[in-house]
This record gives structure tokens, C-alpha cells and sequence, in this order.
């Protein structure tokens, strides 16, 4: 670049910098305020279209101080790393940067003409970089001429595109593959250029995009870490997989319930365990395991006794000292089914995660499961194993679910297949029997709801014929005010 160059850049780059100052300041000062709707618009555009040109001058000046060099003086190991920190953003961010630079430079001419025209916005040039050169066929195609006549469609709109780099109309009878997909970028949205833009890829190339599945399938991973209070999912998925995990999320989780404010990521995660407990519930994970696998809760020898105290003495009561903090108070006969685990002193856990397990999801567990009795010794030798109990058994879970037909919350429609039966007016860990009249259906999120919110429940005798059985059951939060249907009321 000669001096005069040199010096235009620098007076431009100090009048960009005015006119940042001038605009920071008349928005700071209130200026915003005196603009309608339409003007408003139009400043909001022009910052976007603005700034997109300023990124495209950015990505051309990287390679020339790529080239130049001097970025290596102080021993960074690549021109990523050293953008990094001289730039304040992340290593990823400034791989993205170098790459985008160098394929515009290398591989896109036309697509960087058009950006630093502002034909094209931020998400167009993306689309370019990450979809049209990701092969050696793919860049030939996208170099060379493309008949307007040749019947693939996209010779049409060429024209456009001859005055971006001052060539004037007519001045190439055959434009490339790359300027036909520039000219086609304006009247199309970001998304729709993507798709026009795989389709070119996919033509010129078909072979790359099997190449690309393998590797795909390669890079497939599924993490489930346990973290401090928690699990950690990370992963990745083929197009094919994901399509499928998508499709059975969007069943399971279906249309939200009246009154759910959860957000849409929130009631995927419950999706996600409703898949798991659907497979569990209905052995459909295969028969490798002689026991079929479900979810397990410890509880130490110290927390049973403390539960079978209550049943024993003046009152039920328990010495204060033994009662674990998670128990709470309860009226005297509780039922002491639990699984009792090695510990001794240790809170109820799952054995593989070392976080205790909340009362109100204890609780939760033990409204409807297999409940096994496993005595350890004090070198953890096994005592006695006892059968396997479910606390709501066969005949009575299918009376439950003849009546109540599915969720008993009001407005929703899960099925029973996604619901557990829950210890209604009189909860399973206070010592409520197991019968029909204290069972009801509820959703594995309502059931959470209603055990951790201090919900009650009772069963309404005053219900007109017309009213389904299901809505015979009444919800009081723990205010005592009724908990309705809220579509129902407004009807």
C-alpha cells in the first residue's frame, strides 16, 4: 500500500470513529426518543447494513496482516492464537475469523466484492463460507461458467450481479457459479439462501455430502456427566438421529398444559426423562440385564430406624437427635419401605451421584415404585434382601386409571402411560394407605408440582353428571385457594 493509501485509510478509520462518538451520543442523550416507528426501522437497518460492510473490510484486511508478518514478533503460535488476544475474543471466534478471511480471499472474490458493496448481508456471506467450498469439485463449480440457459435455474438473475465490481452489464456472457448465487442472494431471506446455496453444493458435488454423513456418523457423541447438582448433556447427532430425537420429543411433550410456565428448552428436558422412563417402564431397552434396569435410592440404616421410631412410642415420637433433617414431621405409622444401602449415616442418594436426594423428590419416588428392602451389615455383608414391592399394585392401578382416564391436573391431558399413581389426600411417606379413594393420576411434572408446592388434593362428592369423572378431584395450592382450569373457566 503506498503512503497516500496509508493515509486514506487512517483519515477514514478517524472519521468512522466521529461518527460512532456522534451517534453513541446523540442515542445516549435522548435522541432516539423524537423518532417514529418507520425512522426507527431505518436506523436499525442501516447500523446492520453498515456494520456488515465494516466486518467485510475487517475480513479483508486480516489476510494482508497475515501476510505481512509481524504478528509473529512476539512468538504466538499461529495468527488465530495471536488475533485472540490482541482482539479480546475467544480462540474459536478468531479461528472462525481467519478462515472466513482466507476463503473469501482465496476461494470467493465475488462474494467479498458483494459484501463490501453491502448486496449482501453477514448471514448470506456465512452461508457461502460454511456451504459452497467444502470441496475441490464444489470450488471448480463454483469458478466456473454457468450457462443462463443450461436449464439448472441458476443462471437466472446474473445480470445483477455485473455491476458489483464496476464491470458494467455485459461485460462476462457467462458468469461463474459463485457470482450466480450472489446475484440470487438479494431477494432471498438468509434461510432461503442457505437452502439454494446446499442445493448448488449438492449438484456440483453429490458424493461430498455422502463423505460428509460418514463423518458425521463419525463424530456422533452423547455425554450425560454428572456435575455438582446435576447432569451435564452434551452431544452431537447425525441429521437422521436428530430428526428422530426431535419427532419423539415433539410427541411426548406435546401441547403445554393450562397454567405450564415452563419455557420450551424446560419442558424438552422433561421430554427427555419422559423418553427414558417410558422405555424403563415398559422394558423396551432390551433383555442384556437380569434385572431390568430403573432408578435406585439408598437410604441409610440410620434414616430407617429413625422412620420406624415413629411408629413406636408415646405419640410416634422420635428422639430429635436421630431424625435426619430431610424428614421433616409426620404423623406417627409411617411405612418404613425403603432401599437401605451401606452407608450407615449417609443421606439418601443415587448410587452414582454423590448429591443427596431431596425430600420432596424422595417423597416423589416413593408415591409409586418398586420399593426392595436391602439390609447391609456393618461390613457391608448383605442381611436380608426382600421382595420387590410396588406400592400401587396391578388391580388397583388399573381401577385408578379406569377412573381417572389421565392427569387429574386441571387442563391436562397426559395419558396414563406418562402418568404415576399419586398418594393423594393422605401422602404415602405420612403413612397414607394405599387404596382407591387416596389414588389418583398424575403426570410425572405434575406429580413433582404437587409434592414439592405443597399442593393438596381431596375428592369432590359435589360434580354435576356432565362434568368428567377426571375432574372430580380438587387442588388447593398451599394458600388454600382452588387451583382450576383456567381455559375451562374463561369458558
Amino acid at each position: 500500500m503506498s503512503a497516500d493509501g496509508g493515509r486514506e485509510v487512517a483519515a477514514a478509520l478517524q472519521l468512522i470513529a466521529a461518527g460512532v462518538e456522534a451517534l453513541v451520543g446523540a442515542v445516549v442523550s435522548g435522541g432516539l426518543a423524537e423518532l417514529g416507528g418507520r425512522a426507527l426501522a431505518d436506523v436499525s437497518r442501516s447500523l446492520r447494513a453498515q456494520g456488515a460492510r465494516i466486518e467485510a473490510v475487517r475480513l479483508r484486511v486480516l489476510p494482508a496482516l497475515e501476510a505481512e508478518g509481524w504478528w509473529a514478533v512476539g512468538g504466538a503460535r499461529s495468527f488465530a492464537h495471536w488475533l485472540s488476544l490482541a482482539e479480546g475474543v475467544g480462540l474459536a471466534t478468531s479461528r472462525r475469523d481467519v478462515r472466513m478471511a482466507r476463503t473469501l480471499r482465496d476461494v470467493l472474490p465475488a462474494t467479498a466484492r458483494a459484501a463490501l458493496a453491502g448486496a449482501i448481508g453477514a448471514d448470506h456471506v456465512r452461508a457461502m463460507v460454511d456451504v459452497a467450498p467444502t470441496s475441490e469439485t464444489r470450488r471448480a463449480a463454483l469458478a466456473a461458467p454457468v450457462d443462463a440457459d443450461s436449464g439448472s435455474g441458476l443462471g437466472q438473475g446474473a445480470e445483477a450481479e455485473s455491476d458489483l465490481d464496476g464491470r458494467g452489464p455485459g461485460a462476462a456472457s457467462s458468469p461463474t457459479g459463485e457470482e450466480v448465487l450472489v446475484a440470487l442472494a438479494d431477494a432471498r431471506s438468509a434461510g432461503q439462501f442457505r437452502r439454494l446455496v446446499k442445493r448448488f453444493a449438492h449438484v456440483a458435488d453429490p458424493e461430498s455430502d455422502e463423505r460428509g454423513y460418514d463423518r458425521a456418523r463419525e463424530r456422533e457423541f452423547l455425554e450425560v456427566s454428572p456435575t455438582w447438582d446435576g447432569y451435564h448433556v452434551a452431544g452431537f447427532l447425525t441429521v437422521e438421529h436428530g430428526q428422530a430425537v426431535r419427532a419423539a420429543l415433539h410427541a411426548v411433550v406435546g401441547r403445554p398444559a393450562a397454567a405450564d410456565r415452563r419455557t420450551a428448552t424446560q419442558r424438552r428436558a422433561q421430554g427427555i426423562a419422559d423418553l427414558a422412563r417410558i422405555a424403563l417402564d415398559n422394558a423396551a431397552v432390551g433383555t442384556g440385564a437380569s434385572v431390568r434396569p430403573h432408578l435406585n435410592v439408598t437410604v441409610s440404616l440410620t434414616e430407617l430406624r429413625a422412620l420406624a421410631g415413629r411408629g413406636r412410642g408415646s405419640g410416634g415420637a422420635v428422639d430429635e437427635g436421630a431424625r435426619p433433617a430431610w424428614q421433616g414431621t409426620a404423623p406417627a405409622g409411617v411405612d418404613a419401605r425403603r432401599l437401605v444401602g451401606p452407608e450407615g449415616d449417609s443421606l439418601p442418594a443415587f448410587p452414582d451421584h454423590d448429591s443427596p436426594v431431596p425430600a420432596s423428590l424422595l417423597r416423589r419416588l416413593a408415591c409409586d415404585s418398586e420399593v426392595t428392602r436391602i439390609v447391609f451389615g456393618t461390613d457391608s455383608q448383605v442381611l436380608d434382601v426382600g421382595r420387590a414391592q410396588r406400592t400401587v399394585t396391578g388391580q388397583l392401578r388399573r381401577a385408578v386409571i379406569a377412573r381417572d382416564r389421565r392427569c387429574t391436573w386441571p387442563g391436562c391431558d397426559e395419558p396414563p402411560q406418562r402418568c404415576e399413581v399419586h398418594h393423594a389426600v393422605s401422602h404415602w411417606a405420612d403413612g397414607g394407605t394405599t387404596s382407591a379413594e387416596n389414588s389418583a393420576l398424575l403426570c410425572w411434572h405434575h406429580h413433582d408440582v404437587v409434592d414439592s408446592q405443597g399442593i393438596t388434593m381431596r375428592w369432590s362428592r359435589e360434580v354435576s353428571p356432565s362434568v368428567e369423572p377426571r375432574q372430580q378431584w380438587q387442588f388447593s395450592d398451599r394458600h388454600g385457594r382452588r387451583i382450576t382450569d383456567p381455559t375451562r373457566s374463561a369458558a
